[in-house]
């Protein structure tokens, strides 16, 4: 088993050699070393019976290319997901189409804006800390709209009451922004009491992961489900 993730790492990352050995090396270093991704792929309850897995701020389109990869080697239980994603930056956009082809439809548009499409499951994966607050409420809203009842949302944010580990998190951040260029660039954190709220005020129920192991930073897996009404 561990042989067939080693392959599906290596095979992964090479579907990103069109788009340069630094991003080929990025997805291999954060495949490798960010543990949200080993969890999805080791808990497989989240990906929709139904519908597509839809990535917003999906960057590079790493998690689908993982999924989709595995799809090929038979360790995900749902063959025939279909994969969409949404994400601003062009070049990040450019990179998720060289690596996914004809396996996901990427679109280039703002979350805040973007019309959302039918889907089984959305995945936020560290993008609502980059909105303000009132944006990030609209969008969850949305999301919660367009959500069937049996409905997933996957997301990671920073615990803002976190103490030190949240300190690091937020410095790690702040340092990222500033090599980017974007000396602006404002987030906005909440506690993880603070998002299960209101996730719960959207209807759904929630469920946390702790995704901080091996790494100094203070980030929550939260696994959303929208209640059913009786």
């Amino acid at each position: 088993m561990i042989y067939r993730i080693d392959r599906l790492i290596e095979d992964t990352a090479r579907r990103y050699r069109a788009a340069g050995r630094f991003t080929e090396g990025f997805v291999r270093g954060k495949l490798r070393h960010d543990p949200v991704y080993a969890y999805l792929l080791s808990n497989p309850a989240w990906l929709p019976r139904t519908g597509p897995v839809l990535d917003l701020g999906c960057g590079r389109g790493i998690l689908m290319s993982l999924l989709s990869e595995a799809r090929k080697l038979a360790l995900t239980p749902f063959g025939d997901m279909c994969l969409k994603g949404i994400e601003l930056r062009p070049n990040d956009a450019a990179a998720a189409r060289l690596a996914l082809g004809d396996d996901a439809e990427i679109m280039i548009a703002d979350v805040r804006t973007a019309p959302l499409p039918e889907c089984g499951t959305v995945v936020l994966l560290d993008l609502l800390f980059y909105l303000g607050g009132e944006d990030q409420d609209r969008l969850l809203k949305r999301i919660a709209e367009i959500l069937p009842g049996d409905g997933v949302l996957v997301m990671r944010e920073p615990d803002a009451g976190a103490g030190l580990r949240f300190q690091a998190t937020r410095a790690a951040e702040r340092l990222c922004a500033l090599a980017r260029g974007h000396f602006r660039q404002r987030h906005h954190y909440r506690s993880e009491t603070e998002w299960r709220g209101l996730l719960e005020a959207f209807g759904f129920s929630v469920e946390t992961v702790s995704m901080s192991e091996g790494t100094p930073f203070a980030n929550v897996l939260f696994i959303a489900r929208l209640r059913i009404a009786s």
